[in-house]
């Protein structure tokens, strides 16, 4: 499976990702949200939660893909 080529967005906690939302709700490009995997790690975010706080924030999240082993790529663009 091939990843797309997007900018990437690396977050560490849910927070990070609304404050990102919110200062770029008129963008209109695909991005790729970047989390660590392990949810032992401090700073995973999981899947669930991004998908419910991009959905609540007007965007969609769209495929997942796993980065170097420990991240994931979750694919979202606004709606």
């Amino acid at each position: 499976m091939k990843i797309p080529k997007l900018k990437r967005i690396k977050i560490s906690t849910e927070q990070e990702l609304r404050n990102w939302l919110v200062k770029n709700s008129t963008n209109q490009q695909a991005v790729m949200i970047v989390t660590a995997n392990k949810k032992s790690h401090d700073k995973h975010v999981s899947s669930e939660q991004v998908r419910d706080t991009l959905s609540e924030n007007g965007w969609t999240a769209r495929q997942s893909y796993t980065l170097d082993g420990n991240l994931v790529g979750h694919v979202a663009s606004h709606i």
